[in-house]
């Protein structure tokens, strides 16, 4: 009876400890435009990450498709930025064209449990970006930062 009692707790742990790794999972958005692509791309060597592509959809759909399913904690976007606006290779994320995007955006919600990282200096600085923050904070749900 012992015995028994300790391997169900065993497994009972073990689930537990493999749901917690996963919680802790983040993944990588790199746009095949951004200027340290490649390294980049040697760095994380494909796992939990996307590589945007020009070819295929908005990357905004490349994302919400790479994303279906999964629940991960930090989702880290390279793409090339100024004040208000996000350059992919292949669409512009800014005040104009956000409407476009508000629905793809909006699922993001559903993978993600932590915050949205922007690797940039300038994307949320001035009014314009600031506005551009709120507005992608109000559609996601999620927390949006700069780093």
């Amino acid at each position: 009876m012992k015995k028994q009692i300790s391997l169900t707790l065993l497994m009972v742990l073990g689930i537990i400890c493999l749901y917690a790794q996963n919680l802790n999972i983040d993944f990588v958005v790199i746009d095949n435009s951004y200027r340290a692509a490649e390294s980049l791309k040697a760095e994380f060597k494909g796992q939990n990450t996307i590589v945007v592509e020009q070819i295929k959809a908005a990357a905004t759909a490349q994302i919400t498709e790479a994303l279906n399913g999964r629940q991960i904690n930090d989702l880290h976007i390279f793409v090339s930025t100024k004040p208000g606006a996000l350059g992919f290779t292949n669409m512009t994320l800014n005040a104009e064209t956000f409407q476009d995007y508000s629905s793809a955006l909006s699922m993001l919600a559903s993978n993600v449990t932590g915050k949205v990282v922007i690797h940039s200096t300038d994307v949320f600085t001035t009014e314009k970006g600031l506005e551009f923050k709120t507005k992608l904070e109000q559609v996601t749900g999620l927390p949006f930062v700069m780093q």
